[in-house]
């Protein structure tokens, strides 16, 4: 799974948001903020990371359980797949 070309993220001021470029603009015209976990998970889906890869950055990087890691994981990566960020 990975993000699909078109999308990326800008960071403006202290917040991180995800935008829609080129002929993507048709399909979402418009943006999502992102907090520090989701942006590294974003990163990591961009490069199209595993999920199992993943839980084991943000487990390093905040200190959760891997129950915990996974049901965030779970639950972005629903709602960019509901969005049509990701390509499977």
């Amino acid at each position: 799974m990975k993000i699909k070309d078109g999308f990326v993220t800008r960071k403006i001021g202290d917040k991180i948001i995800a935008i829609t470029v080129g002929e993507h603009t048709k399909d979402f015209d418009g943006m999502i903020t992102l907090n520090e976990t989701g942006h590294l998970i974003w990163k990591c889906l961009e490069k199209g990371t595993d999920k199992e890869s993943i839980a084991n950055k943000i487990i390093k990087e905040y200190d959760i359980s891997k129950t915990d890691a996974m049901a965030e994981i779970d639950k972005f990566i629903t709602e960019l797949d509901k969005n049509g960020f990701l390509e499977k």
